[in-house]
Protein backbone atom coordinates (compact mmCIF):
# COMPACT_ATOMS: atom_id res chain seq x y z
CA UNK A 1 0.00 0.00 0.00
CA UNK A 2 1.06 3.74 1.32
CA UNK A 3 4.67 4.65 2.54
CA UNK A 4 3.87 6.75 5.89
CA UNK A 5 6.54 8.77 8.02
CA UNK A 6 5.56 9.13 11.22
CA UNK A 7 6.83 12.29 12.83
CA UNK A 8 6.01 12.54 16.47
CA UNK A 9 8.35 12.85 19.80
CA UNK A 10 6.02 10.67 22.08
CA UNK A 11 6.98 7.11 21.41
CA UNK A 12 3.71 5.55 22.90
CA UNK A 13 1.71 7.90 20.16
CA UNK A 14 3.98 6.64 17.91
CA UNK A 15 4.37 3.07 18.35
CA UNK A 16 0.04 3.12 18.41
CA UNK A 17 -0.27 4.74 15.62
CA UNK A 18 3.06 2.49 13.63
CA UNK A 19 0.55 -0.47 14.53
CA UNK A 20 -3.24 0.75 13.68
CA UNK A 21 -1.42 2.04 9.97
CA UNK A 22 0.66 -1.62 9.57
CA UNK A 23 -2.73 -2.93 10.68
CA UNK A 24 -4.31 -1.51 7.61
CA UNK A 25 -1.77 -2.75 5.63
CA UNK A 26 0.89 0.26 5.28
CA UNK A 27 4.15 0.38 5.06
CA UNK A 28 5.52 2.57 7.92
CA UNK A 29 8.62 4.71 9.31
CA UNK A 30 8.83 6.98 12.45
CA UNK A 31 11.23 9.71 13.52
CA UNK A 32 10.91 11.53 17.00
CA UNK A 33 12.52 14.62 16.00
CA UNK A 34 12.68 17.15 13.09
CA UNK A 35 16.29 16.01 12.30
CA UNK A 36 15.64 12.26 11.91
CA UNK A 37 12.00 13.65 9.96
CA UNK A 38 14.70 15.37 7.59
CA UNK A 39 16.63 12.41 6.96
CA UNK A 40 14.04 10.30 6.86
CA UNK A 41 12.69 12.18 3.74
CA UNK A 42 15.82 13.33 2.21
CA UNK A 43 16.42 9.58 1.70
CA UNK A 44 12.66 7.72 1.53
CA UNK A 45 10.10 7.69 -1.48
CA UNK A 46 6.85 8.61 0.95
CA UNK A 47 3.26 9.06 0.55
CA UNK A 48 2.15 10.71 3.40
CA UNK A 49 4.15 11.98 6.24
CA UNK A 50 2.27 11.96 9.79
CA UNK A 51 3.67 15.85 11.28
CA UNK A 52 3.89 17.05 14.69
CA UNK A 53 4.11 20.32 15.02
CA UNK A 54 5.91 20.52 18.67
CA UNK A 55 8.62 18.56 17.69
CA UNK A 56 12.65 18.64 19.49
CA UNK A 57 15.85 19.60 17.36
CA UNK A 58 13.75 20.87 14.76
CA UNK A 59 9.87 22.14 15.12
CA UNK A 60 7.16 20.64 12.78
CA UNK A 61 6.89 24.11 10.97
CA UNK A 62 9.94 23.88 9.68
CA UNK A 63 9.60 20.38 8.82
CA UNK A 64 6.69 21.40 6.75
CA UNK A 65 8.10 23.95 5.03
CA UNK A 66 11.52 21.67 3.90
CA UNK A 67 8.94 19.25 2.90
CA UNK A 68 6.58 21.77 0.60
CA UNK A 69 10.14 23.04 -0.90
CA UNK A 70 11.72 19.69 -1.47
CA UNK A 71 9.03 17.21 -1.68
CA UNK A 72 5.56 18.52 -2.97
CA UNK A 73 3.90 15.74 -3.87
CA UNK A 74 4.08 14.24 -0.59
CA UNK A 75 0.91 14.67 1.52
CA UNK A 76 1.32 15.62 4.88
CA UNK A 77 -1.52 14.90 7.71
CA UNK A 78 -0.66 17.67 10.82
CA UNK A 79 -1.37 15.94 14.08
CA UNK A 80 -1.36 17.87 17.05
CA UNK A 81 -2.58 19.42 20.21
CA UNK A 82 -2.15 23.08 18.55
CA UNK A 83 -4.93 24.89 16.70
CA UNK A 84 -5.24 25.05 13.12
CA UNK A 85 -3.60 28.63 13.61
CA UNK A 86 -0.33 27.33 14.36
CA UNK A 87 0.56 26.34 10.66
CA UNK A 88 0.57 29.87 9.64
CA UNK A 89 -0.74 29.85 6.67
CA UNK A 90 1.28 26.29 5.26
CA UNK A 91 -1.32 24.18 2.59
CA UNK A 92 -1.54 20.55 4.03
CA UNK A 93 -3.77 17.43 3.42
CA UNK A 94 -5.49 17.03 6.28
CA UNK A 95 -4.94 18.26 10.24
CA UNK A 96 -6.24 16.27 13.11
CA UNK A 97 -6.06 17.95 17.12
CA UNK A 98 -4.78 15.93 19.62
CA UNK A 99 -6.77 13.51 21.06
CA UNK A 100 -8.43 12.28 18.16
CA UNK A 101 -10.37 8.97 17.61
CA UNK A 102 -9.36 5.98 15.62
CA UNK A 103 -11.70 6.74 12.97
CA UNK A 104 -10.76 10.21 12.58
CA UNK A 105 -7.23 9.00 12.12
CA UNK A 106 -8.37 6.77 9.48
CA UNK A 107 -10.90 8.81 7.69
CA UNK A 108 -8.27 11.64 7.59
CA UNK A 109 -5.00 8.76 6.59
CA UNK A 110 -7.45 7.83 3.55
CA UNK A 111 -8.34 11.56 2.61
CA UNK A 112 -4.83 12.57 2.54
CA UNK A 113 -3.92 9.34 0.62
CA UNK A 114 -6.48 10.33 -2.14
CA UNK A 115 -4.54 13.70 -3.03
CA UNK A 116 -1.46 12.41 -2.58
CA UNK A 117 1.11 11.37 -5.74
CA UNK A 118 1.67 7.71 -6.06
CA UNK A 119 5.57 6.34 -5.33
CA UNK A 120 7.32 4.65 -8.47
CA UNK A 121 6.89 1.37 -7.45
Amino acid sequence: MSRILIVEDEEVLTDSLRDILEGEGHQVLTAHNGMEALDTVGREQLDLVLLDLMLPLVDGLEVLERLRRDTPATAVLVVTSCGREALKGQTVQGFLRKPFSLEALLRAVKSALAVATPTPA
